[in-house]
């Protein structure tokens, strides 16, 4: 017995042809609106007050940090003593880091940037001792 193969109809093959591209064109515009949607929450993101507090509490510096660039990215400088304690917390890595290292003219560099930032930082220091009792 010899079995023939049956043709497609043209019409088949064609509207399986724009189901797959309207598969990919689908997929392309989730992704886009992803993405936009993401960096439009980030352009709007500020760190207040609290939500830094409870940063604190919890230990979390590197979010304190990415608190600090997000706020001067948007522009709000509403916290200067949370960014000054992210800035000698940044500064403390990177002087412990050179000054291990023996690099004295970097880790001087971070040294100072921690002295100018412990007096910006006002009641927030008992959290710069932590940090340096941490790193020690």
């Amino acid at each position: 017995m010899n079995k023939e193969k049956k043709r497609k109809d043209p019409v088949i093959i064609l509207l399986d042809i724009i189901i797959v591209a309207l598969i990919f064109v689908t997929l392309y515009v989730g992704q886009s609106y992803v993405f936009y949607k993401i960096r439009m929450n980030e352009e709007t993101f500020a760190a207040d007050p609290d939500k830094m507090a409870f940063e604190l509490q919890r230990g979390d510096y590197a979010g304190l940090i990415q608190g600090k660039y997000m706020n001067e990215f948007n522009g709000n400088v509403e916290t200067p003593g949370y960014h000054s304690l992210a800035d000698y917390v940044e500064a403390a890595f990177a002087y412990k880091v050179y000054d291990a290292k023996g690099y004295t003219q970097e880790a001087n560099e971070q040294k100072a940037i921690m002295d100018e930032a412990r007096v910006k930082m006002e009641e927030l220091t008992i959290f710069a001792d932590k940090v340096d009792k941490w790193l020690n």
